[in-house]
């Protein structure tokens, strides 16, 4: 696997700069320019069209993801009142590429509009599509479907399979750790429903055919009342898209040594 490096010096002293002058480094890192030359896959998780049954055959596609043997992609959950997965990660990524771009990174996404006319990705070619890019990291933006008792977010990162995700297992940790803080950081609770927020894992195909640093991150569950308003506001899906960013932010400003 081959990592871009270009902006990675200026990173390194923002970073050190910022610890010099008391400033912590999540907030020097949101600094505009702070993510200059740098390259970000977004994937807003599913599609509207997924449910289409013009694209059954679409959707019925499979294959091995290293691990097990997975279909094309899924329709996603909903909330109770009816706020599909697709259309929350949607908006959530547009806001998010809004507030990267202003930091000077490039942003590319895995998808290019939220529509019941179009389907897919396949989570193959999601996962292969940051590499395609040229992409320094890619976040896959998620809301969970779990028990509504629960609340809060947590962070899904590749598991070890030989030949697969051995060369993105250990960055894909390092992303992952930077994405919870951030998100803490920036007022976001982590799982109530889970041990850990978290969680690796070798079942998932999006992280499976990636070949750049990647996670999955379950922004918080659909089912839940409060974490469903929030989901469900324009101020909220901002507040997501904000503490995200502050985790890429953190990431990258923190990446010290370069590959």
């Amino acid at each position: 696997m081959r990592h871009r490096n270009r902006w990675c010096a200026a990173a390194a002293g923002l970073l050190l700069a910022a610890v010099a002058g008391g400033v912590t480094a999540p907030h020097a890192a949101a600094e505009p320019g702070t993510l200059q030359g740098a390259v970000i896959a977004i994937d807003p998780g599913h599609q509207l069209g997924n449910s289409n049954p013009r694209f059954a055959r679409q959707m019925a596609q499979t294959k091995f993801n290293g691990s097990i043997v997975k279909g094309c992609n899924t329709t996603g959950t909903a909330t109770n009142a009816g706020l599909p997965e697709a259309t929350f990660t949607w908006k959530v990524a547009k806001r998010l590429r809004a507030l990267l771009q202003a930091q000077g990174a490039t942003v590319v996404m895995t998808r290019s509009a939220n529509t019941r006319d179009q389907w897919g990705p396949c989570v193959w070619d999601r996962g292969a599509f940051g590499a395609r890019q040229g992409a320094d990291l890619m976040v896959s933006i998620h809301a969970d479907g779990a028990p509504s008792s629960g609340h809060g977010f947590h962070v899904i990162a590749p598991g070890r399979i030989a030949g697969w995700t051995d060369d993105i297992a250990g960055p894909s940790r390092r992303l992952a750790r930077s994405m919870i803080a951030g998100m803490r950081q920036s007022g976001m609770q982590p799982t109530t429903y889970l041990s850990s927020p978290l969680s690796v894992r070798t079942d998932e195909s999006t992280l499976n055919f990636s070949d750049v640093p990647t996670v999955i991150v379950e922004v918080g569950n659909m089912r839940n009342r409060a974490d469903a308003a929030r989901m469900s506001s324009a101020q909220g899906q901002q507040a997501y898209a904000e503490a995200l960013a502050a985790g890429i932010s953190r990431y990258c400003a923190t990446r010290l040594r370069c590959r």
